[in-house]
C-alpha cells in the first residue's frame, strides 16, 4: 500500500474526526464552534496531505516513505 498513491476524501475524513470526538461543552454554541474548528482543521490537514501526495510523495525513496509513514502513525491530534 505504501507504494501506491493515496488520496483521502477531506470531507469524509473531517466528518469522521468530528463524529469520533466528544464535545464536553454544555453550551451548544461553544460545542458547535469546537466541532467546526475540528472539522476545518481536519479538512485542511488532509488537503495538505493530498497535495503532498500528488506532488512530492511519489518522488521519495521507499525507505523515506516508510519513515514518513511511521512518523505519521506517531502523531496525536486533539
Amino acid at each position: 500500500m505504501i507504494d501506491k498513491k493515496m488520496k483521502i476524501d477531506p470531507n469524509e475524513f473531517a466528518l469522521a474526526v468530528v463524529g469520533g470526538t466528544t464535545l464536553p461543552e454544555g453550551d451548544d454554541t461553544r460545542a458547535s464552534k469546537t466541532a467546526l474548528k475540528r472539522y476545518l482543521s481536519a479538512y485542511m490537514l488532509i488537503e495538505e496531505f493530498n497535495d503532498l501526495e500528488a506532488s512530492q510523495f511519489s518522488m521519495l525513496k521507499k525507505a523515506d516513505r516508510e519513515l514518513l509513514a511511521k512518523a505519521l502513525d506517531g502523531m496525536k491530534f486533539d
